[in-house]
This record gives structure tokens, C-alpha cells and sequence, in this order.
């Protein structure tokens, strides 16, 4: 059963029973309604007809289980559920780091005091809107307007946020979904083709067998950096060549590495490597197992026996790599990539073959989908296009014209 009752000039009380609870006393769930149609007011059939209709619509949602309450918690309060109960657990330290940097600097100072069950889809297009559009809105104290990126990463931040609420049924609704995701422009894809690698080698060569080993492995197994930095002796088999992928060092916390799963489902997986890499890995290990020895009751590495480590054991800080390739770059005034371009380059240069296999190479390059590895070889494609359309060059018909001389 259920009832409606007046609450103000253009406000009502619907109520529906709902069974009873564990004392056996009866249950009920209450929804105010707000009208804002006058002539609907002042009909006395036709708003009784709409409350009655509204009534039965409450009554259908309680006992299918989809009304949910609307919920009064602010959102800078669910913001803090959200970080403990998922963020922290699921994602990793560098996005959550974006994700609340944006939060904090943004998006909490706009909706941090309303309702999360109260903020509309509109409010977000226009939140994003103004940000995009507005002087001033840096934080770094520099002049001019947002950059494309940080509005993707609100939009980003908010997603994620919203997409919990709704999960875990705070929202009934999710505000997100009308939302349309802001553009970003297209990142130049950069990296080192066969051209280049004289320069790359005789680099390396100037550097420790570590570095070595680890920027070689980078630009021919395609390795993510995390995936390097967590690889132990025994995910290398020496007799079939392969390095096995398991896990990945996101972050660090107080003091530790945080390891984790691989990107992608995908990405757990063994690469088989060139044998002249494999050697280069037993050079490496005949020197690892000195440092260790030389360390003795100093090796910090306890049970885990990290490839690439500090010096005594324990593994490389996440962004080291990152640093270090950078200063090589510089120093040596190679073409300027990110360490994550070398994996880029390992697809750049399987694309320069002759038989190109994509298959193949996405399988490799352990991508979650094909669209990375088309990119690649969209670019690479326009230069073998352009070898390919030369061969016919000798089939000029201003070079081939035979002289013949016409009779009757």
C-alpha cells in the first residue's frame, strides 16, 4: 500500500510500505516530489491522476529493489570513501596521484560542498567548459588557458569517482554519462628506426653493463619500465631464450616496491629474445653474482634477486630509469624519445621487414589491442609506400616512348 500526503505549496510525501524488519515492526520508504507545473497544481483530477502515477512508479522501484535513497553525503566526503575503499587498492600511484592533484586543485573547490546525489550532468559539461575556456586557471602561475590534457583529466578523475558511486549504488544515476569526453591533441608518435641505431649502441656502450642491459631490453623485448625494473634472474630462461613477464613495480611506499600485476592481461606473457641479448644477460649475471658476494651480510635484496638493483640488492626506484634515459639522451644528443618510445621502436623496426607479420608483432609488443600497433605501422607504412611507389619510376612514359613511324 501506499500514500501521498502534502507537504508544501508544491511539494509531496509519497509513501510506500515495505515489509517489516527483523523486530516485526512495518518498514516504510518516503520520496518527496516537487511540482513546478502550475496548471497541474490548480487541476485537482489531473494532479491526483499524477500522484497516483508517481505513487505506483515508487511502489514498482521498492519491490524490484531499484529505488535507491537519495543520498546526502557531500561530495568531497564520498571523494575520501573512494580514495581508501578503491583508488589506493585498485589503480596505480601515478594515476592517483593525477587523479587527486586534479581533484584537490579543481574539481573539489566547484562540487566539493554539494550533494553527490545532486550534481547533474549539466553542471559537468559546464564545469569542464569553463575550465577549457578561462584565463587564469593554471596553477603553476603561468599565463593562458588550460592545456587540452588537463581537461581529459578531470573528465578522467571524475569518471572514475562517479563510475564508483553508481557501482556501489550511492548515485541511481550517473551524472558521467552525458558527458562527452573532451578531445586531446594527438601526441606526435616518436621513436628510433633502423637508421638510428648506430647512435643508440655507441651510447650504450659508454654506459655500465646494468644500463646496458636494461635500455637493450627495453627497445628489443619492448618492456615496459615497470616490468623491467621487477624482473628477478628467474624469470630469465636461459635454455628457450624467453624472459617472462610477472610483475611490475608501479610506485614506491615507505621505502618498498609496489609490485603489481603487468598492464594487461596481455601483458603477462614470455618474449623470446635475440640470442646475442642472452648472452649479454649471462656477461650481466656473472657480474651480479660478484656485487652480491663482494655485498655479503650487506645485500639488502633478502629472497628476491632484482636484475636491476641500487647497488646492494634492493630494486631500482620506479622513475630512475626514466632519469637516467633522459641524461643519456642529452648527453650523448640522441633523437629525443621517452624511455616508454623504446618499446614504440622494437614495433617500428619489426615494421621495416619485408614480411610484415602485425599478428605477430601485436603479440609481441603484448598490446591489449591492435590500435597502438596500427598506429605504428600507419607511420611506417607511408615511408615503405613511398619505396614501394619508386619502383615503378622506370616505367616513366616520357622515358619508355617508342618511335614508330606510321604507313599506310
Amino acid at each position: 500500500m501506499g500514500s501521498y500526503q502534502r507537504r508544501g505549496e508544491n511539494s509531496f510525501l509519497l509513501v510506500v510500505e515495505a515489509g517489516y524488519d527483523a523486530k516485526g515492526k512495518r518498514k516504510k520508504r518516503t520520496k518527496t516530489i516537487r511540482i513546478t507545473d502550475q496548471p497541474l497544481l490548480k487541476t485537482k483530477r489531473k494532479l491526483e491522476n499524477f500522484l497516483q502515477q508517481e505513487l505506483a512508479k515508487f511502489q514498482i522501484e521498492i519491490e524490484a529493489g531499484e529505488y535507491i535513497a537519495p543520498n546526502k553525503n557531500l561530495f568531497s566526503d564520498f571523494v575520501q570513501e573512494w580514495y581508501k575503499r578503491y583508488a589506493i587498492k585498485e589503480l596505480s600511484p601515478t594515476v592517483v596521484k593525477n587523479y587527486m592533484s586534479s581533484l584537490r586543485s579543481h574539481i573539489l573547490p566547484v562540487f566539493g560542498t554539494k550533494r553527490i546525489g545532486d550534481i547533474k550532468t549539466i553542471q559537468i559539461i559546464r564545469f569542464l567548459d569553463d575550465k577549457a575556456t578561462a584565463e587564469n586557471e593554471r596553477k603553476d602561475g603561468r599565463p593562458g588557458k588550460l592545456s587540452p590534457d588537463s581537461i581529459r583529466k578531470f573528465y578522467d578523475a571524475l569518471c572514475n569517482v562517479f563510475n564508483r558511486a553508481y557501482e556501489w549504488r550511492i548515485i541511481k544515476d550517473n551524472p558521467m554519462t552525458g558527458v562527452k569526453k573532451p578531445p586531446v591533441k594527438q601526441r606526435e608518435m616518436r621513436y628510433y628506426t633502423s637508421e638510428d641505431l648506430g647512435e643508440v649502441f655507441e651510447a650504450l656502450n659508454h654506459e655500465s653493463l646494468m644500463w646496458r642491459v636494461y635500455f637493450l631490453g627495453a627497445l628489443f623485448g619492448g618492456f615496459r619500465r615497470g616490468e623491467l625494473t621487477a624482473l628477478e634472474w628467474s624469470n630469465i630462461l636461459f635454455d628457450t631464450n624467453e624472459i617472462e613477464i610477472i610483475n611490475n613495480i608501479v610506485g614506491s611506499e615507505n621505502g618498498q616496491p609496489i609490485i603489481k600485476d603487468p598492464k594487461t592481461k596481455s601483458s603477462k606473457a614470455s618474449v623470446v629474445m635475440p640470442k646475442w641479448y642472452m648472452e649479454l644477460l649471462k656477461e650481466y649475471k656473472a657480474e651480479w653474482l660478484k656485487e652480491k658476494e663482494s655485498a655479503a651480510e650487506y645485500w639488502e635484496g633478502s629472497d628476491h634477486q632484482y636484475l636491476f638493483h641500487k647497488g646492494l640488492g634492493s630494486p631500482l626506484y620506479f622513475t630512475t630509469p626514466t632519469t637516467k634515459w633522459s641524461r643519456i639522451v642529452e648527453k650523448y644528443k640522441l633523437k629525443k624519445i621517452r624511455l616508454h618510445d623504446l618499446r614504440h621502436s622494437m614495433v617500428a623496426l619489426l615494421m621495416e621487414e619485408d614480411n610484415v607479420n602485425l599478428p605477430a608483432i601485436q603479440k609481441r609488443a603484448r598490446h591489449s589491442s591492435s590500435k597502438i600497433t596500427s598506429d605504428i605501422y600507419g607511420h611506417i607504412s607511408k615511408k615503405r609506400a613511398t619505396q614501394t611507389a619508386s619502383q615503378f619510376d622506370k616505367y616513366d612514359p616520357n622515358k619508355n616512348l617508342v618511335n614508330k613511324s606510321s604507313t599506310n
